[in-house]
């Protein structure tokens, strides 16, 4: 708690100390430390900045539809490994077996428990 407290408070420091920094800059009109190590940088973010441009200018309708599925395959096949690899885990203990067998219906039906329908399709009359 403490810790995000404090975080704010040097983050909200900063941010005033940059304003302060850019207002003195304008007023004296002489560029600070950070304006020119930024001059000398500004080329290389210009470039990132046209390639991203550029790359997403490819993407239309159908790009971007191909690009969705292809990521939503990744995903869903990464998660149904989790998926399988849960339940072999779960199916190797005796309980989980169980459990799952429950869930899905197949545990032993009495005829004081269950209703006319479950004891009719369960065989037992």
């Amino acid at each position: 708690m403490y810790t995000l407290i404090i975080l704010f408070y040097i983050s909200l420091l900063f941010i005033i100390v940059m304003v302060w920094n850019k207002r003195r800059e304008i007023h004296t009109g002489h560029p600070s430390m950070v304006s020119r190590l930024g001059t000398k940088t500004d080329h290389l973010f210009q470039r990132v900045h046209i390639a991203i441009k550029k790359g997403l200018s490819y993407i239309n309708r159908h790009t971007f539809i191909a690009l969705a599925q292809w990521m939503a395959f990744h995903v869903l096949v990464r998660v149904r490994k989790v998926y399988v690899q849960l339940k072999h885990h779960f199916i190797s203990n005796p309980h989980g077996k169980r459990m799952i067998d429950a869930v899905r219906g197949r545990g032993e039906i009495k005829k004081h428990g269950a209703s006319f329908y479950l004891r009719r399709i369960s065989g037992d009359k």
